[in-house]
């Protein structure tokens, strides 16, 4: 039988859907083997819950009483991964509860942790639920698909209260004292038929189907993700930067953009919405003077600073009224001088000796031109720069950890609150990575290696108390060394 889509979409593994008496009922089947047939057969199980056009999946009240029943007896619980969540997002929590209700929090909490920990879809919430901890932990001791549907949708109709709690991670009032606050946008895949940002949109990869665009405020001073808003497929970043920065309402936002982004058209529109930027240059670009480069004694006049153990030189001139600074690596000028040498005999129909010698000037340079309203070093504005890879290890973690590149929401407000628990999970996702760089232990862990030990650290029920699971001497030592305790 031929179902509409309104219901199809509502089809699971193991499961079917039936009209009866002109309803469309969901119910749980299984397979089992007929060794007199030899062959399986479909056993139809349990009714799920009735399917609407007006109020989708309704689950039904006596399933709900048979899934709490068994969520009440799952003695072994994952402990390790709850105790990681909160350890490291216990201030923004409470935050969270200060403009959401608890039951809303938890739900909102636990779906993030799930993002997190398993990349889960909202069907697959429950099971974890049931089997983590949180669930003994929190008020809501039961829960099914709907009751974390109509959390994110809550929260995603109040996109006033999520700013309110964006704004609090920024400090008292908004005022972080960071004045490097970085700004920039992905472009995430839409396949759903029944949103209305979903576009058609440019984005670097070429590609023309169908997205939405995600906007982040990145603090460079906090180290962390301070803000994301959902904007139309077909926006530009530039047309919705300035309502950004005008509904957190935080100053000396900064946006700080890639090489292929500079264009005078840009320049002017950022300008005329009054925007601060730092926006780098491709070393081919004729308003960059390379002249002070080429004198033989330039270091007599130049200034410089130490980056990261090397020398950066540098200096600031004025073209076609905008401010440059350029800058330059000599141990980056000869790397790649050397490679492109070797290139000259090892790929010789597309390096040339000609090519070689127009682009000398250029080697081991960055040149930006900026906008900035107070007054800054050049050595500020280079690590300002440099910062921008904060950016993208959150972008890349966002599309890759989180699996998060294409989306299948059907209810705008529902993706509004998946947004934002995927905007908590990357807070604690980056939390994490900078513990494991202050522990110097990156080289051997990556967040998700951290991720998965703690999924092996359990809560027994034995005489009806919850007793840790054991843990090696090797795996408490490393989660001491992030200051995360398992034994409180």
């Amino acid at each position: 039988m031929s179902f509409p889509e309104w219901v199809r979409n509502f089809r699971e593994p193991k499961t079917e859907i039936k009209l009866v008496k002109g309803g469309y009922y969901k119910y749980a089947i299984e397979y089992h083997y007929n060794p007199e047939r030899k062959r399986t057969d479909k056993v139809t199980g349990v009714l799920l819950g009735k399917i609407t056009e007006q109020e989708g999946f309704i689950p039904s009240d006596k399933n709900q009483m048979r899934t709490k029943l068994e969520s009440n007896l799952v003695d072994i619980k994952n402990y390790g991964l709850f105790q990681m969540f909160s350890t490291l997002l216990e201030e923004e929590f409470e935050a969270l509860k200060k403009v959401f209700p608890p039951e809303v929090c938890e739900l909102l909490f636990s779906f993030s942790m799930f993002r997190w920990a398993y990349n889960t879809p909202i069907k697959r919430a429950p099971y974890y639920y049931t089997h983590d901890f949180c669930s003994q932990a929190f008020s809501v001791k039961s829960v099914d698909d709907k009751a974390f549907s109509n959390a994110l949708k809550t929260v995603g109709e109040q996109r006033t209260k999520v700013v309110e709690w964006m704004k609090s991670l920024l400090g008292k009032d908004g005022d972080s004292g960071a004045e490097f606050v970085m700004m920039d946008s992905t472009h995430i895949h839409s396949k759903s038929d029944l949103l209305t940002i979903n576009a058609k949109g440019y984005n670097p990869d070429f590609d023309f189907e169908r997205q939405v665009r995600l906007m982040y405020l990145f603090s460079a001073q906090m180290q962390k993700p301070v803000y994301y808003r959902l904007i139309n497929g077909n926006i530009t970043d530039i047309k919705s930067m300035s309502l950004c920065v005008e509904e957190m309402k935080v100053e000396n936002v900064i946006y700080i953009a890639d090489k292929g982004f500079y264009s005078k058209e840009n320049i002017a529109m950022m300008k005329l919405q009054c925007l601060q930027y730092i926006i780098p240059l491709h070393r081919n670009n004729n308003l960059i003077d390379y002249k002070p480069l080429r004198e033989a004694d330039f270091k007599r006049k130049l200034s410089y600073f130490i980056y990261q153990q090397r020398i950066i030189w540098y200096y600031r001139y004025q073209a076609e009224e905008e401010s440059f600074i350029t800058f330059l690596d000599e141990s980056l000028r000869a790397h790649e001088e050397s490679d492109y040498a070797a290139r000259i005999i090892t790929l010789p129909e597309a390096y040339t000796k000609e090519k070689f010698i127009e682009k000398l000037d250029g080697f081991g340079t960055l040149t930006f031109t900026y906008n900035i309203k107070s007054e800054k070093s050049c050595e500020e504005i280079y690590q300002a720069y440099k910062q921008r890879n904060e950016i993208e290890t959150i972008f890349d973690a966002y599309k890759n950890f989180l699996s998060a590149d294409i989306m299948y929401m059907q209810n705008r407000y529902v993706l509004e609150g998946w947004l934002t628990t995927n905007f908590i999970a990357m807070i604690a996702y980056h939390k994490l990575y900078l513990r494991l760089r202050a522990a110097k232990k990156l080289d051997k862990y990556s967040p998700k290696d951290i991720i998965e030990l703690s999924k092996s650290i359990y809560k027994l029920k034995i005489n009806n108390e919850w007793k840790l699971s054991e843990i090696t001497k090797k795996t408490r030592d490393l989660f001491k060394q992030l200051k995360i305790d398992y034994l409180t």
